[in-house]
Formats: structure tokens, sequence, C-alpha cells
């Protein structure tokens, strides 16, 4: 693992994915497109593109960072709502704070920290959690009127695991609340509350909401898969600091190590994808900690995008999109619906188009 980090770091920091940082008095001013290296006509014809793969919020939400600078953003961009699964990523920015810090370590046992966790997940880790690995179930069957047993009522009372950490791929949101659960224990505070010191006042993101699933001793525990309530500037600036590789305005807020490990894939290409309820979200050889990664092993998502992209997905077309080599944040938010051919699929062929648009 120390082998691959190493490589996966040296990829993304000093090989054709290397980007600049931005300092915070930089970020956010607007610029022509023309004058960040992007055709504006190309550019609109790409966005129009994916305006016709929207339903109803459109592109209304749309956000695009090239160098820091602004060179479109849609009239809704000020509009806050949930950006669902989106919210996972804040969930293992929690550990990597955790880890920079010395408090844990990623391949700690998270039984440590949960007792309820030692019956039947001994050998789960923070890395397990992290990857959508550990094999975690909650007791009873969905809260939804749907045939997705996911999202237990109990979420954070533990049942038999599908199978043995580490052995599959399960995007399975009970194990992420257990997971953020398990970071509350330890925090002693609520996440959101942990993350607005160390990260979100730091980058100027305001104030922003992260729903509570339950409460340990009068601590709220948020819910670590979803529930994250921001608009598609502050998501803009989220996705940035990952792009700056943890830097803002040159203070080191997040490792860059984390950084780089977390929009790499972590997930072998020769995992299996658990056959279960999710089994249509296929993270084998694609998924990093949270984030989804156009990858190199043979797993593209997004075939005809450069490599290294890096995504958030969350339901209703809530995407994140870190596209290292163009130097690229770009944030499409709405409450409307998924594309039924699937995020990524209109993704890759958005990025083709705006790929085609840069000079």
């Amino acid at each position: 693992m120390l082998k691959f980090f190493f490589f996966a770091f040296i990829l993304v920091v000093n090989g054709s994915c290397a980007i600049h940082n931005v300092s915070e008095n930089k970020y956010g001013e607007p610029a022509t497109p023309e004058s960040q290296g992007v055709d504006e006509v190309k550019m609109l014809a790409a966005l129009e593109f994916l305006k016709s793969k929207s339903f109803q919020d459109g592109i209304g939400e749309v956000m695009m960072v090239r160098n820091g600078k602004i060179i479109y953003e849609g009239d809704s961009v000020s509009k806050k709502h949930s950006i669902y699964s989106c919210s996972k990523v804040f969930t293992s920015t929690v550990l990597g704070l955790l880890i920079d810090d010395g408090k844990v370590n990623l391949d700690d046992f998270a039984a440590k920290y949960e007792p309820d966790l030692a019956a039947f997940y001994p050998g789960v880790t923070f890395r397990h959690f992290a990857t959508m690995t550990s094999g975690y179930s909650a007791e009873g069957r969905s809260r939804w009127e749907d045939e997705n047993a996911d999202w237990s009522l109990t979420p954070y009372t533990p049942e038999k695991p599908h199978f043995e950490p580490g052995t599959h791929f399960e995007y399975w949101d009970e194990a992420q609340m257990m997971y953020g659960k398990v970071l509350t224990n330890i925090l002693g505070k609520s996440m959101k509350e942990y993350l607005t010191e160390k990260i979100t006042d730091s980058i100027g993101m305001g104030q922003w909401h992260w729903a509570t699933e339950q409460k340990i001793d009068g601590v709220a525990i948020n819910n670590g898969c979803t529930g994250v309530k921001v608009n598609a500037r502050q998501l803009a600036r989220f996705g940035q600091l990952y792009l700056n590789k943890g830097q803002w305005n040159g203070k080191q807020l997040l490792s860059q190590e984390w950084c780089a490990m977390a929009t790499t894939s972590q997930v072998s290409a020769t995992n299996p994808v658990f056959p279960g309820d999710r089994y249509s979200e296929k993270g084998s050889g694609s998924y990093g900690f949270n984030w989804w990664v156009n990858s190199a092993d043979g797993l593209r998502r997004m075939p005809d995008s450069p490599l290294y992209v890096a995504y958030l997905s969350g339901l209703n077309h809530n995407v994140c999109c870190l596209i290292p080599e163009w130097n690229m944040v770009i944030v499409r938010m709405g409450n409307d619906q998924n594309p039924p051919e699937g995020k990524h699929v209109v993704w890759n062929e958005f990025l083709k188009r705006m790929g085609e648009a840069l000079h």
C-alpha cells in the first residue's frame, strides 16, 4: 500500500496532473473564459449538452472555475439544498484531518472507538469504511418504500456482515453512517462543528448545514452518508481545496498526502462488487475515499475524459468534479432527477466536449 500511495502521489503532484495552488485572495474572481484558455462558444455548447441531459433545474446551479477564476456560473448558484451523497466526502475529510493530527491511523480498527462493532466487525478499519469495503450492515430493512435494503431505521445497530472486510466493494449508506458515528465518538463533538473549525471557515464557505441522525450524550451525529446543505459556490470552494492539494491562502489545511489518496482509486479493480441491492454501483478500480475516480487500471467510468478526474456524485444530479489536468472545478447541483443513463455517462460526454473547448 505504501508503494501504491507513493506512486499515486507522484502522479497527482509531480506528473501531468500537477496543479497550481490558488490563494484565497485570488480565488473566485470572475474572468472571461478566453482569458483562462477556454473557447466560450464551445464551452456554452458543452453546457447546452449538459442542460439537455438535466431535468427542471437545468444548469442554473452550475459553477465552472479554472485556475481559481470563475468562468461560468448559473443564475441559481446561491441556492442551498442537500447535495445527497456528495456529503460523504465531508465525513472522510474528518478522517483525513484526524489522521493529519495524529489522532488515528488509516488502518486502526474502528471497534477500538465503537464497542458495538466488536462482535461482528473486529477487523474493520477506517480504510474499509472510507472505501466502501467494510461489509457493514445494520439491523432491519430499508426505511424507504422500495426494494433497496439500505438505510435501516437502526443504522447504528450492527448485524452480521455482508462479507469479510476488504473482500468486496459495496456502496452502502448504513456503513457510511456507522463510519460517521465512530468519528463522532473520537471527536467528542459533531463532525460539522469540527469541519467548520478546521476547514470551512478558513476557505470562506460561510454558513452551511449538516443533518443530524441521532445524538450521543447530547453530541449530534451528523449523517455520515448525506444531509449536507450548501450552494454551488460553497461546494466549488470545497472542491477547490482538494484540487489545491489541501492548501488555501498559503496554509496547509489538509495534507497533500490525504488529498492525493482520497482522489486516487483505493479499491482494486479485481475486488468484486457485492451482489446485493446496490450492485449497480460499481466502484472496483474507480473509488477513492468517497471520491469516484477516472482511474488508469482499465475501469475508467469516463473513457473519453482525462485520467485522474475525481468527482462526487449525489442523488438528483449533484456533482462536484475535479479535473487536475485542466486545473478546473465544475459543479452541477439540483433537486430534480438523475439522468437515466447515469451521471458518469453524461459527464463523460460533457467533459469530452469541454476538452474540445480548451486551447
